[in-house]
């Protein structure tokens, strides 16, 4: 395995300082890192290196950052930044710390029809959100989708959507195993291949089991060619609707719009679906043995007294029976006092008591106390109104902190919060809080409230990509015209980039940045050399390359770093494309019926064809069997 591009400790573009390397993709390198200005979390991708050499690649890979940027979907991850350092392209995003789904199958979990449906209908509205604004991520997998702190789905790598497919140089049977059938064909992802992606996602979700299996990704990917989605009992209800979302045709397959409208109407509510970790074990909880269940409720019954607050009269009261005198026969009155400790007596209910007569100065007191308790209420109502005991606190310091973090510097209730205007700010981060009213440390009654005024962050402008290389004054010119002033600055050596001319651009202590905020000053340094300048003459090179049945000779034209002609390459097999390819300084994919096998045979034909004029390290697209 290479070694990563960045180490532990390195502070990246002198703001993101690396913790540790998280893992390689396809595509690019994946760190976790602290943003020291902001104080959280955040993950950097970086391209990797095979892929950022090449310049179509690097231009794309700029474009769908400064594009992802602007997107904003609650089960979307969202791209902070991006940038470059020593030729390392990168881009900062959210870092979600809740795993993936993935992870979820990987430990043997299915999913509820309902939370099926529930994590479908979000995925399938994000991925109709990416449709809508011109992206497809063409790479959809459990892997993709991660979850939250609180367990809500986000599709993730919507910027990396597509980079490094045509330089991939081996399938794996993971790459082919939510691959669709026109990408299994050598077509290129569309929005429906994200849908059919997702439907076998689901699909496995629900049955634990992949829709298709092969021994190898050839064999897996021609299994569904022509296949519908298999007929499990777990997807219930979900049956046929994901039947649709798999059709083979992806002219007949529903739209991811299509897809989380019907999805929706599966489930009983709009509540996202919040998926755990499983972290296994039993729960502290419930390894707490359970007490003896009670016999009673533990409830011992006020006394008549406690309840009326008098005192039970004696048996002298004229409410009482007076004493009778035995009847013949009956017992003793000192043999019944003997017994009476024996004898159940029946127990005395409230009901059962004599009913209470107060006197007449008695309801005079209660009447008092009652009008008493009125004018206590009502004055002390008046008091609190007027606020003559009204406690006052110390306003906290709002400024520079984030507006959904400020809730919780207002413990205590002592104020409210109340937003006021947003404003453009290049110098605060958005949704940080600019001004604060009343200042913070002044002295204000419980339940004030403190307006603020939130940033809405800088306007960011994109920044043309031809400035290197460019004159001072013509840079400076394209980004006048972008309301944006360019300084040039001392020059510094460059082995690339002819004396004189722009060999980096600086924002602040970003090289080559994607996009600025409006108004700032860019910094152009210009290039010391030594290095050899663009050649303006033209140099013919003939190369002879050999076959085993004809030998075509091929002519490329070079001009430094300039324009080239397509060598014609129809009848070579791999081995002598590598070569003609290579002499010529271009790059190829393939594409056809042989594309998809380990070693293709024969070019029928190319795009562009042999002889056209074309970019240095451009790729050419090969028609192979």
């Amino acid at each position: 395995m290479p070694l990563p591009t960045f180490t532990s400790g390195h502070d990246l573009a002198g703001r993101y300082r690396i913790i540790e390397l998280r893992g390689v993709g396809h595509t690019a390198e994946v760190y976790s890192a602290e943003d020291l200005s902001l104080s959280r979390t955040v993950a950097v991708k970086v391209l990797l290196p095979s892929l950022a050499a090449h310049e179509g690649v690097r231009r794309a890979f700029r474009d769908h950052i400064v594009r992802a940027s602007t997107l904003s979907h609650p089960h979307l991850a969202r791209v902070f930044d991006g940038g470059q350092e020593s030729g390392a392209i990168f881009m900062i995003t959210e870092y979600l710390d809740g795993g993936s789904l993935e992870d979820v199958l990987s430990a043997g979990r299915t999913l509820e029809i309902d939370d099926v449906a529930r994590l479908g209908r979000d995925v399938a509205s994000a991925l109709s959100y990416v449709h809508a604004n011109g992206f497809v991520h063409g790479e959809l997998s459990p892997s993709k989708l991660l979850f939250d702190s609180e367990g809500r789905v986000r599709v993730s790598d919507i910027a990396l959507a597509g980079l490094g497919i045509p330089y991939r140089e081996q399938l794996t049977l993971d790459d082919a195993r939510y691959m669709s059938p026109e990408q299994a064909v050598g077509e290129s992802a569309g929005p429906e291949s994200d849908v059919y992606a997702l439907a076998l996602i689901l699909f496995e979700a629900a049955t634990g089991t992949a829709a298709f299996e092969g021994a190898t990704p050839e064999a897996t990917l021609r299994v569904r060619i022509n296949s519908s989605l298999p007929v499990r009992v777990e997807l219930g209800t979900l049956d046929m609707l994901l039947a649709q979302a798999a059709v083979a045709d992806a002219q007949l397959r529903l739209s991811a719009e299509q897809f989380s409208s019907r999805l929706s109407a599966v489930v009983s509510d709009s509540t996202p679906l919040i998926v755990r970790r499983d972290h296994g074990g039993v729960p502290r909880l419930a390894q707490i043995p359970l007490a003896e269940p009670r016999n009673s409720i533990g409830f011992r019954p006020p006394s008549p007294d406690q309840i009326v607050g008098t005192r039970q009269l004696r048996d002298t009261s004229p409410q009482f029976p007076r004493p009778q005198p035995p009847r013949p026969g009956a017992e003793p009155a000192s043999v019944a006092r003997s017994f009476a400790s024996t004898r159940p007596s029946a127990p005395r209910g409230f009901d059962s008591l004599p009913p209470s007569r107060p006197t007449r100065g008695r309801r005079i007191g209660f009447a008092a106390a009652a009008v008493l308790i009125v004018l206590v209420a009502v004055g002390g109502g008046a008091v609190w109104k007027f606020g003559l005991f009204s406690q006052t606190h110390a306003v906290p310091q709002l400024v520079d902190k984030n507006y959904r973090d400020v809730s919780s510097l207002l413990s205590g209730g002592n104020f409210t919060l109340v937003e006021g205007k947003s404003v453009i700010s290049s110098k605060v981060p958005k949704d940080d809080v600019i001004s604060q009213s009343p200042a913070a440390g002044a002295s204000a009654k419980s339940g004030s409230a403190i307006t603020v005024t939130v940033s809405k962050g800088p306007v960011l402008v994109t920044l043309p990509t031809s400035l290197i290389g460019e004159s001072c004054a013509a840079a400076s010119a394209k980004l006048k015209v972008l309301k944006l002033v360019g300084s040039c600055a001392t020059s510094v050596a460059s082995t690339r980039t002819a004396s004189g001319l722009i060999a980096e651009v600086l924002y602040q202590r970003t090289k080559n940045p994607l996009a600025v905020p409006a108004g700032s000053t860019v910094k152009l340094v210009l290039s010391a050399g030594p290095g050899p300048t663009v050649p303006t003459t033209t140099t013919t090179t003939t190369t002879t390359i050999p076959t085993t049945t004809s030998a075509p000779t091929t002519t490329t034209t070079l001009a430094g770093e300039g324009l080239r002609a397509m060598p014609n390459v129809v009848g070579m097999n791999q081995s002598e494309v590598n070569t003609a390819m290579h002499n010529a300084g271009l790059y190829y994919r393939t594409q056809g019926p042989g594309a998809g096998t380990p070693a293709w045979t024969t070019v029928v034909s190319s795009v562009p064809a042999a002889g056209t004029m074309v970019k240095w390290h451009s790729t050419i697209v090969l028609n192979v069997k």
